[in-house]
Formats: structure tokens, C-alpha cells, sequence
């Protein structure tokens, strides 16, 4: 029987999870090792997040298919799209934050009741008030 997702991970930490793994703190190395890509999960939000990168040549500058890596990459990880409940819990939230891949990040996170995966100090600081663990 196949276990659903253990972590959630935000844009920068799937990326370097997929890409430059020592970019990663150790403790996030040590939690993420072994996992299969059923273990780590990513919102939708994050595949959009990172097709604006490719396309702006911020991440594989050179590559040749950014489709085809992206869809690569989505392969990587469990995706776990918007629900009403998750686009609610984002609005919701009493928190300054507007950026709004952020907040459906962190409402996933909440919703699903997975530990989320970032260096990211703003999300971080806010996360343990709505009952979201910081994995860094």
C-alpha cells in the first residue's frame, strides 16, 4: 500500500531538490532522502512558477525543451491541485502576505496537513501561527 506525501516542498526547494540538492539545508536533505515521488508533493502552483523561470532563462538557461523538462520535473513530485477548500484557506489567511503562490502554497500545506519544505523567512515566520511546520 503506497503512503501519500510526507512533505510539501516550496518552488525554490523542489527546484534545488531536483537540481542542486546541496543548496538544501541538512536537515531538509536528511527528512527528503530516499523518498519516493509519491513522498513529496508540490502545489500546481509551483509547476506555473517555475515554467515563468525557464521561460525567463533564470533556471537551465540553455535548455532546448523547457516543456519537456517540465513535464520531467512534475514527474518528480505528487501535485496536488487547487480545491475549493485550499483557494479559501489561502484567502482566509490573517496574513499581510499578497504574493499569492505563497499563500496557495502554505494553504496547501495547512489543508493537507504536510510539514512544508522552505528557506523562504516570510513564510517561515508565519507558518507555526496557523499550525504549518517549517522544515529547514
Amino acid at each position: 500500500m503506497s503512503r501519500g506525501p510526507r512533505f510539501i516542498l516550496d518552488t525554490h526547494a523542489a527546484l534545488w531538490a531536483q537540481l542542486d540538492v546541496a543548496r538544501l539545508s541538512r536537515r531538509a536533505r536528511t527528512a527528503l532522502a530516499g523518498l519516493p515521488p509519491s513522498g513529496l508533493a508540490v502545489c500546481d502552483v509551483t509547476l506555473t512558477e517555475t515554467a515563468r523561470l525557464l521561460r525567463e532563462g533564470r533556471i537551465l538557461p540553455a535548455i532546448a525543451e523547457p516543456g519537456a523538462w517540465l513535464d520531467a520535473f512534475g514527474l518528480c513530485f505528487a501535485v496536488l491541485p487547487v480545491t475549493a477548500r485550499v483557494a479559501w484557506t489561502a484567502a482566509a489567511f490573517d496574513w499581510p502576505h499578497r504574493d499569492p503562490c505563497d499563500r496557495h502554497i502554505l494553504a496547501a500545506a495547512f489543508v493537507h496537513g504536510l510539514p512544508l519544505v522552505t528557506v523562504d523567512p516570510v513564510i517561515a515566520a508565519f507558518a507555526p501561527r496557523v499550525g504549518v511546520e517549517i522544515v529547514w
